[in-house]
Formats: structure tokens, C-alpha cells, sequence
């Protein structure tokens, strides 16, 4: 996302600016393994290799709350130094990433449950219903990330 900065920022911001796009890249490869996941343990059934997929939920919770500290961190710094346009956004991001990361939650186990439930219509309708408000969720973490290029980028 960030490349040559703008030199309208100090070494410190730079790198801090930086690290958050570092660190949303690293959120996206955590949400693929998190998604491989689910996929496998549904594929799994009907007897579901629980285990396997409790150790998967296991790494990428710790994976996501060490990500989600790192950029509390940063936006503190970015709100430190002053720079609150990019704080604000990084938090307005964290915010859509926590709802994120609830909805995936409860659509992973709508997917379980349309699995379980050979096909009912009202499984199926809760599990997309659930995928339609995580990829509004996902428009708009992608607003931010755009407002977020326009901000370091604007003269």
C-alpha cells in the first residue's frame, strides 16, 4: 500500500506508517489461514477434525491480537505526535477490523451449521446473510485504507 513516503513526514512517522501497512498485510494472510481453516474442518465432516481447527483458531487469535496491539501502538504514536488525521483513520480501521473478525466468527459457524443441515433454506439464509455483511465490512476497511493513501499522498 505505502510506498516513498512523501518526505512531509519525519523518519519516525515514516516508519510507523509503514509498519501499519505491514501489519494489515500480515492481518489479510492471517484471515486466508483463518478461512483454509474452516474450509478444511467442514471438508473434514461429518466428523469434523475438531483438534486440527481448534489449533488453527488458537494461532491466528494470537496472531490477530498481536497485530491488533502493534496498530493500537502505532495509532497512540501517530495521536502523540499529532498526526490525528491518520490516527483516526488506523482506529475507524480497527474498529471494522474487530467487527470483521466477529462476523467471520459466526459465519464460520453458519457455515458448519448449512453443512449440518443439508441445505436448509434458513441456514443458508442466515450463512449469506453473515458473507453479505462481511464483505461490507470489508468495502469499508478498503474506504479507509483509500482515504488513509490520500491523506499520506496529498500535496
Amino acid at each position: 500500500m505505502v510506498h516513498d513516503l512523501p518526505k512531509k513526514y519525519s523518519k519516525e512517522i515514516e516508519e510507523l506508517i509503514i509498519r501499519f501497512d505491514t501489519l494489515q498485510e500480515e492481518r489479510v494472510k492471517t484471515y486466508n489461514t483463518f478461512e483454509e481453516g474452516i474450509k478444511n474442518y467442514i471438508d473434514s465432516g461429518p466428523e469434523y477434525d475438531f483438534v486440527a481447527y481448534r489449533e488453527v483458531v488458537s494461532n491466528v487469535t494470537s496472531e490477530f491480537k498481536r497485530i491488533s496491539e502493534e496498530i493500537i501502538n502505532i495509532e497512540k504514536n501517530l495521536r502523540d505526535a499529532k498526526v490525528i488525521d491518520i490516527a483516526d483513520i488506523i482506529l475507524a480501521i480497527q474498529d471494522c477490523e474487530k467487527r470483521k473478525l466477529q462476523l467471520t466468527v459466526e459465519h464460520h459457524l453458519s457455515r458448519q451449521m448449512v453443512a449440518d443441515s443439508d441445505g436448509s433454506d434458513i441456514e443458508k439464509n442466515v450463512e449469506k446473510d453473515l458473507r453479505r455483511k462481511l464483505g461490507k465490512t470489508v468495502e469499508e476497511i478498503n474506504e479507509y485504507l483509500t482515504e488513509l493513501r490520500y491523506i499520506i499522498y496529498e500535496d
